[in-house]
């Protein structure tokens, strides 16, 4: 019996550790999902995600991000049994850990230990954990991106490329209508390797150049109605590349802090250019194409991709480091088959793990606080305290609606101040956003004086009263 069961164990061992892998990646996904409140640009997805359809894409007409996330999330939310805070964070969430599962069956016929690596790396990649649990496109564009990738590395050796073409150019035009960058990696990576197979002369050149083309006609549409939109300008917010992009890029691959310094940021970035030098001098010494593997050319693509959005951005400012999210499966990739090559890989695996650990607990110090907009509080105390049905608020009552929706109190009507409206309420409250009100101050007809105010995170709610003027 025992006997049997160490047979099952190392026939099965690589299933039970990713299976191992895959509860505690799944478990940080949805660890603490609920801590904090949707900030503006997730109820600005939700709810645009509400509006009946030909609404929503008029809404949605100059927003300078393709509109497949509201898709997506306007379809989840009609599966819904009941719509809620929670269950809309749920999407991203269930995406990411799709993620993983496909991730895991695509890489099935990869080497072992280069597809364990790139899977630990992948699972606890503090980037994919933390827009895991964000209403926003970049958890569909992470798992768009890895699957891209993985399919796009199998078509050198697949016999039956036609479906692995088809497929491509659906999820190619799907990842492009999901976010801008998502198009931007597409094109990079079938830019460098079209030029690669022209050079290799391996007969793979026709189909990446139809592949890179149809991606490119799927998105002209797109791209017109971008041209001929008036906010594309909404980018300006955005400030240009600097040592703070670097930081918080980085933090998608090792979170750090002053105390960890040395071991999550050192120790990884110099390990990553001494890889980088013995690729290079593997390219010297040897008179065969090593240099040409695929995992260097994948790290070549995400390389242009970073160089050139970065100085496109000092034209005009278009990167932050979630938008860089789609480099990280090119990155993991390299890294795997680099480190699958080690010699000492007791030694080398240790220290990724140790690395991983400390990353992920100072990932726990920042990303599990409440660091946004508390919409959630600040409206649920006034749903409760403050006089019905009356309420004003200098920024979105579309959003604030919203909570009262979800609170279900379908009493309170929010209204924007600034707005001519007859106040018969003796008692009032006011609700003012931190970041983004209107900047009208609340002029209200009658003598009305201030009781108190109530702080939340970006927001304060004064309490005013009527005063008898007999």
């Amino acid at each position: 019996m025992i006997l049997k069961l160490k047979q099952l164990f190392q026939q099965y061992r690589f299933e039970l550790f990713f299976y191992l892998l895959f509860l505690v990646g799944t478990s940080l996904r949805f660890y603490k999902f609920d801590r904090q409140s949707l900030w503006g640009d997730e109820l600005y997805s939700v709810f645009a995600s509400t509006l009946p359809w030909q609404d929503m894409f008029n809404f949605l007409h100059d927003d300078p991000h393709p509109p497949l996330f509201q898709v997506f999330l306007k379809l989840w939310m009609y599966v819904l049994p009941v719509q809620s805070e929670l269950s809309v964070r749920l999407f991203p969430i269930i995406v990411s850990v799709l993620n993983l599962i496909l991730v895991w069956y695509l890489t099935i016929k990869w080497e072992k230990t280069k597809r364990i690596l790139f899977l630990f790396l992948f699972i606890f990649s503090p980037g994919a954990i933390y827009y895991a649990q964000e209403v926003r496109s970049y958890s569909p564009l992470l798992f768009f991106s890895s699957v891209i990738f993985i399919l796009f590395s199998s078509l050198e050796n697949s016999k039956n490329n036609k479906l692995k073409i088809y497929i491509l150019v659906f999820l190619s035009i799907a990842i492009s209508y999901t976010h801008l960058f998502g198009f931007v990696f597409c094109g990079s990576l079938y830019l460098v390797f079209w030029i690669k197979s022209l050079i290799d002369q391996n007969g793979k050149s026709k189909e990446i150049f139809l592949l890179g083309l149809f991606t490119f006609l799927g998105f002209i549409p797109f791209i017109l109605q971008l041209m001929n939109g008036t906010k594309i300008a909404t980018a300006g917010w955005i400030e240009p590349p600097g040592e703070i992009l670097a930081q918080t890029y980085y933090n998608l691959f090792f979170y750090f802090s002053k105390k960890t310094f040395y071991l999550t940021l050192i120790i990884p970035f110099f390990y990553f250019l001494y890889s980088v030098f013995v690729t290079i001098r593997e390219k010297r010494k040897t008179k065969d194409q090593s240099f040409y593997r695929n995992e260097n050319i994948y790290l070549f693509v995400s390389l242009v991709i970073l160089f050139s959005t970065t100085l496109f951005s000092f034209y005009k400012p278009i990167v932050t480091n979630r938008n860089w999210i789609i480099t990280l499966p090119l990155f993991y990739y390299f890294f795997a088959c680099f480190l699958a090559k080690q010699n000492r890989k007791v030694v080398v695996y240790t220290v990724l793990v140790l690395l991983t650990f400390f990353s992920l607990v100072e990932l726990r110090k920042t990303f599990y606080t409440n660091f946004k907009e508390d919409w959630r509080g600040a409206v649920s105390f006034a749903s409760v305290h403050c006089a019905q049905p009356l309420l004003l608020t200098d920024a979105y009552p579309e959003y604030v609606r919203l909570y009262l929706r979800w609170a279900q109190n379908e009493t309170m009507n929010p209204i924007l101040t600034g707005e001519k409206i007859n106040m018969s309420q003796n008692s009032i409250c006011v609700l003012k956003r931190f970041l983004g009100g209107n900047g009208e101050p609340f002029f209200p007809e009658g003598k009305y004086i201030k009781l108190d105010e109530k702080h939340f995170y970006g927001f304060v709610i004064e309490e005013y009263t009527k005063v008898n003027l007999k």
